[in-house]
């Protein structure tokens, strides 16, 4: 048994099985341990026609060619779960959608809006980070300590707990509150661990009165779609039905047309137009509705990347724009979807929206090409990124 600091959208969670409108067991290269291989070839060798040998990682669940599924999917429960029990699988599949990890002996546990019951429970109950201690039979394999040097691990829980609390902020809008996360994490940056611990607090509090002002590029919602395009063909993985669909609204409720072959996106005077109208296609309740879902978003971006500590890019400043960016987007995706798809619930399209971008965004393993695209747009500039995120 281990104690983990659970997140409390773990705490009603419970996997849909074959109710799952989307599931795991389907499109992914589910990642196999070596740890799990070894249990296979000593206690179940069987198993081992159920995995196969892949580029981005030594061992992956194989799947059916004609259908995408695991080979072991059975009736919308995984079989080898069902016939050998919760040890005989991978970490992949049993802690999924959970991420676990280590500053300095604090364990924590939080979740990914990858999965559709999870961003329902965070985005529509409102269930998100806030953490409590519970006991756990098992932990992964090789679990990453991301405690910096020059900090104890009280501290370090301290610093991230500060940045959960400044997204619970409800009198600021998510916006807001990630410019004011993005300036801290940018003063951080600049002084040596030690003083994370007395200054993160601090740089929040104050960041409003050093926000730049915002430099704003009418043709950004057009930049975001096609970034989306671009970092989905470079990412040579099929999209989810779920996932087209998103995109298919935003490109009609945008007035765009993309060219996947080219990477190449397609707007006039009409797609301005169509996004200025945008603004104001939502009625009142349903706009506040999907800004505090932005909010929710923002917190359980904080948790499951244990900011300031991990997070897709090798430095803060590298963190903080992808994380702006992937709230613009999202931003962008939700007014366009829940202005178009009327014969739909609110929180139904919120959670297909949400949830289809973060299956793909949430586990993309290397910021480097993300980077560029940002950097050649400029959103790496704290003024441009304020002009991005402005309304």
């Amino acid at each position: 048994m281990a104690t983990v600091k659970c997140a409390d959208v773990l705490n009603t969670f419970s996997c849909l099985g074959e109710s799952c409108e989307d599931t795991c067991c389907q499109g992914w290269s589910m990642q196999v341990d070596d740890a799990t291989k070894q249990l296979y070839e000593q206690s179940a060798p069987e198993l081992l026609d159920s995995i196969e040998p892949a580029q981005e990682a030594s061992w992956i669940m194989r799947k059916n060619p004609a259908t995408g599924f695991c080979v072991k999917f059975d009736n919308g429960l995984c079989g080898i779960h069902k016939e050998y029990g919760d040890r005989f699988l991978g970490n992949a599949c049993h802690f999924y959608p959970r991420a676990t990890r280590a500053l300095g002996s604090h364990l924590i546990m939080t979740a990914s809006l990858s999965c559709p019951e999870i961003a329902r429970i965070a985005l529509i109950e409102g269930h998100t980070s806030a953490m409590a201690d519970k006991e756990i039979e098992r932990l992964p394999f090789g679990l990453k300590n991301y405690l910096p040097v020059g900090m104890n691990e009280d501290d370090a829980l301290a610093v991230h707990q500060v940045f959960l609390s400044a997204c619970a902020d409800e009198s600021a809008s998510a916006e807001q509150t990630f410019l004011r996360i993005a300036s801290a994490a940018r003063s951080l940056e600049r002084i040596d661990h030690a003083g994370w611990p007395s200054m993160a607090g601090y740089y929040i509090e104050h960041a409003d009165s050093l926000l730049p002002p915002p430099e704003t590029n009418e043709v950004d919602p057009f930049n975001l779609l096609h970034a989306l395009c671009g970092l989905i063909v470079a990412s040579h993985k099929p999209m989810s039905a779920r996932l087209r669909r998103t995109i298919e609204t935003m490109e009609a409720a945008l007035a765009v047309t993309l060219d996947w072959t080219k990477v190449q996106i397609s707007a006039d005077d009409r797609s301005l137009n169509a996004y200025r109208q945008l603004q104001h296609a939502l009625h009142k309740e349903d706009t506040l509705f999907v800004e505090q879902v932005l909010r929710r978003w923002l917190q359980m971006q904080m948790s499951l990347a244990l900011f300031p500590f991990s997070g897709l890019g090798n430095t803060l400043s590298e963190r903080v724009t992808v994380i702006g960016v992937r709230l613009a987007i999202i931003r962008l995706a939700l007014f366009c979807n829940c202005s178009i798809r009327r014969e739909e619930s609110l929180p139904n399209v919120v959670i297909s929206v949400v949830q289809s971008l973060s299956r793909f965004l949430d586990h993309l393993g290397d910021a480097s090409f993300s980077m560029m695209i940002f950097t050649e747009t400029g959103w790496t500039e704290e003024a441009r990124m304020r002009g991005l995120l402005k309304k």
